[in-house]
């Protein structure tokens, strides 16, 4: 498969949003209480989600360094063992965000390797682990009561790439897709700051989309960010300027179809 990203940014806009998001992330954790739990992820302490991020990157580096053909394991990954105090752990998570990063610069894009989705090449790989960083980034910011700001372009991209790699029948990381299956029940999605919007429709076989303005049976209206956080589950209640039209409960639906796991 080509190599193209497909997505709004190039290969070297999303590698520096993994370290961006990592720097964010890190800043988080040496602030927080190690043992707080994540309002987001409440199986997780903040530095059970901090071990997480920092070994997916580390698996995504063995992946891309061993031009990998299938989905490795996670089992004696180099430096795996963050250490206790929250200083540590944010220099740790540095460090295999670091390797990650200059690892897929050196690969480009076009290096075929294993990926969960259909794409099998890095500059996928690229792109999702901006996603998955800069979503657990706000998931130790929400552990401080705190969210920073989520540039808006990037939280549309977000929002592509979300519907993008959920398409995929490969993609088994969304446990409820299967939900979504039947007719009936579209939902639109407007960003109201940036270019972007979509229209969500099930069908026999899961769902479709297409990118533009359409009548649905239900709308969800605003800043892209916001949108984002809503697709992800990590919008605060009550704290958004999002509008819904329509059949709310479809919302609530969608929501839970899209579930990554």
């Amino acid at each position: 498969m080509a190599g193209a990203v497909v997505g709004r940014f190039g290969h070297e806009r999303y590698l520096a949003a993994v370290q961006a998001e990592s720097e964010r992330f890190a800043e988080a954790v040496a602030q927080g209480d190690p043992e707080a739990r994540v309002p987001s992820c409440p199986d997780w302490s903040l530095a059970e989600l901090c071990r997480h991020q920092g070994l997916v990157h580390r698996w995504a580096t063995r992946v891309v360094r061993t031009r990998a053909q299938r989905r490795l394991g996670f089992d004696g990954l180099p430096d795996q063992v963050p250490p206790a105090d929250p200083a540590g752990q944010a220099e740790w998570l540095l460090r295999g965000a670091a390797d990650l990063v200059g690892l897929l610069r050196e690969s480009g894009t076009d290096t075929r390797v294993w990926g969960w989705a259909d794409e099998q090449h890095t500059g996928w790989w690229g792109r999702r682990m901006a996603h998955e960083t800069l979503v657990h980034r706000i998931d130790a910011e929400l552990t401080l009561d705190q969210i920073g700001s989520v540039e808006a372009e990037l939280a549309a991209d977000g929002i592509d790439e979300l519907l993008h790699n959920a398409l995929a029948p490969a993609a088994l990381a969304y446990p409820n897709r299967g939900k979504l299956r039947g007719e009936g029940g579209t939902l639109h999605l407007h960003c109201t700051d940036v270019h972007g919007e979509w229209l969500l429709r099930r069908t026999p076989d899961g769902f479709a989309y297409e990118q533009g303005h359409h009548k649905a049976d239900a709308a969800v209206r605003g800043p892209a960010a916001e949108l984002m956080l809503l697709l992800t589950k990590r919008l605060p209640d009550g704290v958004n300027d999002l509008q819904v039209f329509g059949d709310h409960s479809l919302v609530a639906f969608w929501l839970d179809g899209l579930t990554l796991d």
